[in-house]
């Protein structure tokens, strides 16, 4: 068996069968039902009523992008701007505006396999790159619209792009630094973390080289210039705001944390955030999602499965150094420089922040458990004992039947939600908000403006959503509570089906009432 896949994969022509097998199975599972499961919560729902009001023009084109959270802080426009041109071209709807970040997944694919290219051998990219194709946590991000989702293809293109910058096989400098400046330039508008992880190490890497006496200078400054103007609309509204954004980013810096919490707790924190994330990334299993664990509470499974995750990612660290110490070759070498040396500049900054941190701040972080992968592949594969290629083979083949089985867990939740079957609310999905507000609509009798009420938490979670999609058709809805009576017309109620049940019994008096999902909605009437 291994020695039929070393005899195709010596030949390139089935290397590209194999790699475009692998991006059809990533766009599968990346694109199946987009439309009904799409996550579409508060933020969600805000975004797309500020794009929904630029392509309608009744809102001008931001300057700024979505808040940092937890801050004041803005981000650049970029996102929505990527979000803006989707509904220019495919319509005006929740679905289209998140496909930026699904086109940019599935890139994502190919473009990682050229990329891990640079240093490991054809097997292990193309092993490397159908794990990111069925990861979990790959496909799980490229499903929704949010503005750091996008950050694995900027990322790597970042990488790659700075990497035949400085490369000495490439004689197209000048272009790949149009190119890093670009992803550079696109990236730090997407979260918070990346506008520093990226502008640092790209700054240490041409300072370092500088004083080796390797001019690459006039590259930075290229790509320093490109990265500024794809952030001119924040300068503008800097200027125009005496530099507020700008106060409210230090401002967020300075930000004093927990005194009680030590250095030490907070590099045990970042570390245990790592490892997690790196096991979720690579296998799809969460232990926790708030890079939690108590030896005493968690189960025996995944105290084993962090102790694993531990040696997985000390060891990959360990193996990378000893490979870059040994590495003579001049690309392989910085493919390792500049790998480590974001990986670095992250885990030092995430260390102040390592008790607000999640797996979720690790999207733009998606590539380190597959290069430690790499490592290990590496090692074990220069072994000379067959059981390690065995072994090998075993753990690859492990790993992807994990993520199918968490991708496939994570459809079955949506098909809860489609049916009622789930009372929890993490996620709303475009599906029930469109039943919500068509029912709505349909209901309306004429009036211009009508009104929403009911549990606060449920409103909190969608009011949003059904704000645009009512909207659309004209019609505006405002949110009430549920003892006011200073308004006249018509009224909706929106329930979990729990309340449904007491409706059906005839408890509650209404005009109308219907089930979406895990939401219940029915209308009364308040008289003139």
């Amino acid at each position: 068996m291994l020695e039929k896949i070393n005899k195709l994969l010596a030949r390139k022509q089935y290397v590209w069968i194999i790699l475009g097998f692998i991006v059809v199975i990533g766009i599968f599972f990346r694109t199946y039902n987009f439309h009904d499961w799409l996550p579409f919560n508060m933020d969600q729902g805000r975004d797309a009523i500020l794009i929904g009001g630029v392509i309608n023009g009744t809102k001008s084109i931001p300057l700024l992008g979505p808040k940092a959270g937890g801050t004041d802080f803005y981000l650049g426009p970029m996102p929505y701007y990527f979000q803006i041109l989707s509904a220019k071209i495919f319509g005006n709807f929740p679905d289209k505006m998140a496909y930026p970040d699904l086109f940019s997944s599935i890139l994502c694919i190919p473009l990682f396999f050229f990329f891990l290219r640079k240093y490991f051998n054809i097997k292990i990219s193309i092993t490397l790159t159908a794990l990111l194709s069925v990861s979990t946590y790959a496909i799980v991000v490229s499903r929704f619209a949010w503005n750091p989702n996008s950050t694995p293809f900027w990322t790597i293109l970042g990488f790659y792009a700075v990497h035949n910058t400085i490369s000495q096989k490439n004689n197209h400098q000048m272009l790949w630094s149009i190119i890093a400046g670009l992803a550079i330039g696109i990236g730090v508008q997407l979260h918070t973390t990346f506008l520093l992880f990226f502008p640092i190490t790209t700054l240490i890497i041409f300072v370092s080289l500088f004083i080796r006496k390797i001019n690459f200078l006039k590259y930075f400054f290229i790509i320093l210039t490109v990265s500024l103007c794809l952030n001119i609309p924040q300068f503008i509204s800097e200027y125009q705001t005496s530099g507020h954004n700008t106060i409210e980013f230090f401002k967020g810096l300075r930000d004093k944390p927990n005194n009680h919490i030590t250095l030490g707790d907070n590099i045990l924190r970042d570390s245990a955030c790592w490892i997690e994330s790196g096991i979720s990334i690579i296998s799809g299993y969460e232990i926790s999602s708030s890079c939690e664990i108590n030896i005493k509470d968690t189960s025996f499974l995944k105290l084993l499965l962090f102790t694993l995750g531990m040696i997985f990612i000390f060891g990959g660290i360990f193996l990378g150094a000893r490979y870059l110490y040994q590495e003579k070759d001049w690309d392989k070498k910085y493919f390792l420089i500049i790998i480590f040396l974001y990986l670095g500049i992250a885990y030092l900054i995430y260390i102040p922040l390592a008790y607000t941190l999640s797996k979720r701040y690790f999207v733009m972080l998606i590539f380190f458990p597959f290069i430690f992968l790499g490592f290990w592949m590496n090692f074990l594969a220069q072994k000379s004992h067959k059981i390690y290629i065995y072994f090998l083979f075993i753990l690859i083949l492990s790993l992807m039947i994990s993520n199918l089985y968490f991708t496939y867990n994570s459809f079955v939740e949506f098909i809860d939600y489609e049916n009622g079957r789930s009372n929890g609310i993490a996620n709303v999905i475009l599906k029930e908000m469109e039943g919500v507000s068509n029912f709505i609509i349909s209901n309306s009798t004429g009036e211009k403006e009508v009104y929403i009420t009911g549990n606060k938490r449920h409103l909190f979670k969608t009011f949003n959503s059904i704000k645009f999609l009512v909207e659309k058709s004209g019609i505006k809805i405002s949110q009430i509570n549920k003892s006011s009576t200073a308004v006249h017309g018509n009224i909706f109620h929106l329930h979990t089906l729990r309340k449904m049940k007491e409706l059906s019994k005839g408890k509650i008096s209404s005009l109308d009432f219907a089930s979406y999902g895990r939401f219940s909605i029915y209308m009364t009437r308040n008289k003139q």
